[in-house]
């Protein structure tokens, strides 16, 4: 027993603990220290003569240096810092760039084909026409990058963040971006030829004049991707919905119905759906440019959120269409029937509303610019709803068949004021003065009516109250 202690002692002696303490400190300081395994020969040959085929630079410090036609290919470049480096038309065919650092360098016309770029750094950096055919860039940073006329052709862009980048004319024939971010990407007149974009954003992205033939957009976000002038083949994959957009962006068939259809998100640039049925569709956050929908019926439809410019809403039947937060530039109403219209919250930048019909339309919170035009009437019933009327003295106007809901009339001065048919639930009139006014059929559920002074005022059963108070000045 007394042997078996001893040894345990022995084994637990503060010359042991800290001998395995040292140890395993000194093995934590090794793993935290950079590894700098480059070939001291070799970054030196590459630097002096610019080219290094198949050499070791590894974690290789060569930010802002002259790389121009330089030639590294096959080269191990892992980790490499080339920050502010000129690389134009640099050979790096095949090379392993994983994690290099190419932020605020030139890559214009560069030969990449073949490299492995994974989770390199490339925010921003010019690489004009290069050639990328076969690279891997899977989660690679290209936000910004201007890769236009670039050479694509099966590339892994797995996860790779293209957003804001600029593709126009690019060759992506058969490139592989599942999961990539393209957001507000510009790929006009890309050929995106069997390219595989599931579950790839495109929110914001142009494909205007694009080659989509047999591309595979499935479960893709296209929110607002511009659709415009792309040739699509049977075997494009496209979610249904935006099939649909498609045809809708790119053929011309007017008088189309497409009551209840799932519009939402979709960028319609220059359709014209002139005369067509479009009853109850929803085209929430959609954006419609320079888009015709003269004549067509739009009852119960859904603009919510949706950006609204140049659009042709003449003589068209939006009743009970929300427009709750809606974006309107430069659009025109006349002889459009808006009535119950919901343009709550809404942003109306140079309209032109004259000529509409708009009762019972909800103006809380709208914005209007000094170029959007109204009626009088609807100026006075729009300005109400903003500011409120408490304590103000309102003489002849005009308020029948508008939208008063909860709008603060306390105390004020009502001469004269027509309010048949208003809906005013909620309102609150209390000590208001209604002097030879009309409320006939207004809509008073909740209302406050306390302490309200009438006087030859037509009450909403149509019958006319007796002058209650000594009008004096008032």
């Amino acid at each position: 027993m007394l042997g078996k202690k001893r040894k345990r002692i022995i084994l637990h002696s503060p010359f042991s603990i800290l001998h395995y303490f040292l140890i395993s400190l000194s093995v934590c300081l090794l793993l935290s220290l950079p590894v700098l395994a480059y070939n001291g020969a070799h970054l030196e040959q590459f630097i002096d003569t610019k080219a290094c085929i198949g050499c070791d630079l590894v974690n290789a410090p060569l930010g802002g240096r002259d790389l121009r036609g330089g030639d590294a290919e096959n080269a191990d470049l892992r980790n490499a810092d080339f920050k502010g480096a000129k690389l134009e038309g640099i050979n790096l065919l095949g090379a392993d760039l994983q994690r290099a650092d190419f932020r605020n360098s030139n890559l214009g016309g560069a030969n990449l084909e073949g490299a492995d770029l994974r989770e390199a750094q490339l925010p921003g950096v010019y690489m004009f026409r290069a050639v990328l055919e076969n690279a891997n860039l899977g989660k690679a940073n290209l936000e910004r990058a201007n890769i236009g006329g670039g050479e694509l052709q099966f590339a892994d862009l797995t996860e790779a963040i293209l957003e804001d980048a600029s593709l126009k004319n690019a060759d992506l024939t058969s490139a592989n971006l599942p999961l990539a971010n393209l957001v507000e990407a510009n790929l006009e007149g890309a050929d995106l030829t069997r390219a595989n974009l599931v579950e790839a954003d495109l929110s914001n992205t142009t494909l205007k004049n694009a080659t989509l033939v047999g591309t595979n957009f499935g479960a893709a976000t296209l929110f607002r991707t511009n659709l415009k002038g792309t040739q699509i083949s049977s075997n494009t994959v496209f979610d249904p919905k935006w099939t649909l957009i498609w045809e809708l962006v790119n053929t011309r068939v007017l008088g189309r119905d497409l009551e209840g259809f799932d519009l939402s998100g979709a960028n319609l640039e220059g359709v014209n759906l002139e005369g067509s049925n479009l009853a109850a569709v929803d085209l929430s956050q959609a954006y419609l440019f320079i888009v015709n929908l003269n004549g067509a019926d739009l009852p119960q439809s859904n603009f919510e959120e949706a950006a609204l410019r140049y659009v042709d809403f003449r003589n068209t039947d939006l009743t009970e269409t929300n427009f709750l937060g809606a974006d309107i530039e430069h659009s025109e109403f006349k002889g459009a029937d808006l009535t119950k219209a919901n343009l709550r919250n809404a942003r109306l930048s140079d309209v032109d509303l004259r000529g509409a019909k708009l009762d019972f339309v909800n103006f809380q919170d709208v914005l209007l610019n000094p170029g959007t035009l109204l009626g009088e009437k609807w100026q006075v019933v729009a300005d109400i709803i903003s500011r409120g009327a408490e304590g103000r003295s309102l003489q002849d106007v005009d308020l029948s068949n508008s939208y008063l809901v909860g709008v603060n009339f306390r105390n004020a001065i009502l001469r004269n004021a027509d309010l048949r048919g208003a809906n005013l639930e909620g309102a609150d009139f209390t000590g208001a003065r209604l002097i030879d006014g009309n409320l006939e059929g207004a809509n008073l559920e909740n209302t406050i009516l306390e302490k309200v002074f009438y006087c030859r005022t037509i009450l909403q059963d149509g019958t006319e109250s007796a002058c209650e108070i000594d009008l004096g000045d008032g």
